[in-house]
């Protein structure tokens, strides 16, 4: 089960949605369910696996789901949610696959899901709980309030990393200008940028559940992420090593390793293509290449900014530079040659101020 599956599977159950509305009245009137979710019934059919009770094919409303979960049996139901193909029916899973579950309706559920690579949904008559199984994946929904709690909990952490993260690259600023940035003030501010990514993935889950509820929160977390992962690559195109990101100096390997590693210090100093002993990061003193300042200038393209880390070779050579010279390089006209020399003197200028 990948990522992305896995939210499609949550949002299709959300509060505000149809299907959810149906489960919510099934669970209120004190019934429960299993509903198989499947495009084309007929290959099940022929091999036992689907036992029709009765044939319906008919549009899929959440009244009709809720009237036919008073019957025994399972509902068939197709995976767009357009047409409610049998009710009553019987599901038939191989009985050697394993299966954790003691009620015979979840035993059936999981090893149906197991068996089909399919969803099947599950409502408990007495404990009252919704459950997702398809293929080896099982997922119980929370409930709304413990939901928006946990994802409150959420933001408020991801608010803190936020803020720090903004220290650390205003301090930067400053440090690529005085040319005194170490290793360790690169990994810090992309240990903060990454933790924030990955605490926003697990949200999203939480977002997925919470459906029409989550509206506010959505707007919250992607204030929060804005630009993070911009910054995050712009970072690494400037601080990697050369035989991590290669002569075109393309971040997309790195950052996905670092996204899918666990957010320390030693794993991100290695992942950029460095091998130090812990002491040495705060001495080793790093130059950047520019490209972070660049795209931070008004009107200045990517493709802009690395015929200027081209023809400058690092940031240092870029400061140095003079109007003249920026003129001279490919796409660099008087405007935005003008645009870069007035960025420069404006960070130089809060360089003294501070």
């Amino acid at each position: 089960m990948n990522y992305e599956d896995i939210l499609a599977m949550l949002k299709l159950v959300s509060p505000g949605t149809a299907l959810r509305n149906a489960v919510d009245d099934i669970m209120r009137a004190d019934n429960g369910a299993i509903i198989f979710f499947v495009q084309n019934p007929d290959e099940y059919v022929k091999n036992g696996i689907i036992q029709v009770g009765f044939e319906l094919k008919c549009p899929f409303t959440a009244n009709k789901l809720y009237e036919l979960a008073k019957m025994d049996g399972a509902i068939v139901i197709s995976e767009d949610l357009k047409t409610i193909w049998y009710a009553n029916a019987h599901l038939v899973p191989d009985s050697t696959i394993p299966s954790d579950e003691t009620g015979t309706r979840h035993k059936t559920a999981e090893r149906i899901a197991k068996q089909t690579g399919k969803l099947v949904l599950c409502i408990s008559q007495r404990r009252k709980v919704i459950t997702l199984y398809r293929d080896s994946w099982k997922h119980m929904l929370n409930d709304v309030s413990f939901v928006v709690m946990q994802m409150n909990q959420g933001l408020r952490a991801i608010e803190r990393y936020r803020s720090n993260f903004d220290k650390g690259i205003s301090a930067i600023d400053i440090q690529e200008i005085e040319g005194r940035v170490t290793l360790f003030d690169i990994v810090e501010v992309i240990e903060r940028g990454i933790a924030i990514l990955q605490i926003s993935k697990e949200l999203n889950f939480y977002l997925a559940e919470l459906g029409d509820a989550g509206t506010l929160a959505r707007v919250h977390l992607n204030e929060l992420l804005y630009d993070v992962e911009d910054i995050i690559k712009l970072l690494i195109m400037d601080y990697a090593s050369q035989k991590a990101i290669g002569k075109e100096h393309d971040p997309e390997d790195v950052f996905a390793k670092l996204l899918a590693n666990e957010s320390n210090v030693n794993s991100i100093v290695k992942t950029l293509g460095y091998d130090l002993q812990d002491s040495q990061l705060f001495e080793l003193e790093v130059q950047p290449r520019g490209y972070r300042l660049l795209r931070n200038i008004p009107r200045i393209p990517m493709s802009v900014a690395k015929n200027v880390v081209k023809r400058f070779k690092d940031l240092s050579g870029i400061l140095n530079a003079s109007f003249e010279d920026l003129v001279e390089v490919e796409g660099i006209g008087e405007k935005r040659a003008q645009s870069i020399t007035t960025g420069i003197s404006s960070l130089r200028h809060r360089a003294n101020l501070r």
